[in-house]
């Protein structure tokens, strides 16, 4: 056989199967790209508490245009909001006495109750990655940590013992961060999905006191500051493209100031991304890896954004009021 009609009889199948399989892998690259861009066009939504005189409601901003939409007018408590996939939000309100979990629409419209415990509380909920409520509740005096579905039903209790769990914050994996004094004194822990593997991540000498979780696909920022000395930069910079999972807490300092604190899920770079006196609380991770958090740093609480590694805050509520993320 001709050496030329056999090196193109073996060589074509395969180079047409490498072309096709390019172009396939390049348009799957293409539709993520498309899909991930028109994620990222989707207008960011922060959901937060403003408190006047002595009534607490919920409000809406959206992070492109600093609009500011009021959801509920009422003389009930509201606390921990957050935005569901659905576009309802979801949060606590002390309406019947007790706290209790509810969902309403962008036009503080729909108010469905997802709980209605009497005698006790059912607060702190987030969105699991598999579509369920993790929430915590006293119904056996000392809080546990429970999930749901996301219409209230398939109740499950993921913690127990003789201790107290708060604030479960879940990543990307499934994995559950939470706070607990299982141990000596409160610290950061994480857990399995279905409450499984509980691992203390730190060991602090403050109790954390508000805990968020920060996706592993969140990168730092570029940007130097000069608030930060040159070890802080250097280790930053040295992890800039780490992509570990973190918590994100508030603690105390060694002056007393409440802080925000990050460090990653293996307990490793621990590091206080706030760095300012007065009170900076209630850390929440959006959907971007930026920060919103609580702080009185201009005089009166509002609602703070920071990038993931605590640079460019920036105070987007400025409210004469009490503003706050929870």
């Amino acid at each position: 056989m001709n050496l030329n009609k056999y090196i193109n009889k073996i060589f074509k199948p395969v180079l047409f199967s490498a072309l096709l399989f390019s172009t396939l892998n390049s348009c799957a690259m293409q539709a993520d790209k498309d899909m991930e861009e028109a994620k990222n066009k989707r207008p960011l939504i922060i959901p937060y508490i403003m408190k006047i005189g002595n009534q607490t409601d919920l409000y809406l901003m959206d992070l492109e245009t600093k609009s500011k939409y009021r959801l509920t007018e009422d003389p009930y408590e509201e606390a921990d909001p957050s935005i569901l996939p659905n576009g309802r939000v979801l949060f606590t309100s002390k309406r019947t006495g007790t706290w209790q979990l509810y969902t309403i629409n962008f036009e503080g419209a729909e108010l469905k109750p997802l709980t209605s415990d009497r005698g006790f509380n059912n607060y702190r909920p987030s969105l699991a990655v598999d579509g369920s409520i993790l929430f915590v509740s006293d119904r056996e005096l000392k809080q546990k940590i429970y999930t749901m579905d996301l219409d209230g039903g398939s109740v499950i209790k993921l913690t127990d013992g003789d201790n107290y769990y708060d604030y479960p914050s879940p990543l990307d994996d499934g994995t559950v961060l939470f706070l607990s004094n299982a141990g000596t004194k409160w610290e950061v822990w994480k857990m399995n999905a279905d409450g499984s593997n509980k691992t203390r991540i730190t060991n602090l000498t403050s109790n954390p006191i508000s805990l968020s979780a920060m996706p592993s696909y969140v990168k730092d920022t570029y940007l130097r500051s000069p608030m930060l000395d040159d070890s802080f930069v250097n280790r930053r910079n040295s992890a800039l493209y780490n992509l570990s999972a973190k918590a994100i807490f508030t603690s105390r300092d060694k002056k007393g100031d409440l802080e925000i604190y990050r460090i990653n899920i293996d307990g490793t770079d621990l590091r206080n991304l706030s760095l300012m006196p007065g009170i900076d609380a209630n850390p929440v991770v959006l959907r971007n890896g930026k920060i919103i958090f609580t702080s009185d740093r201009d005089g009166t609480f509002n609602v703070w954004l920071m990038d993931p590694d605590g640079y460019n805050p920036i105070n987007l509520t400025k409210e004469p009021y009490y503003a706050s993320t929870r």
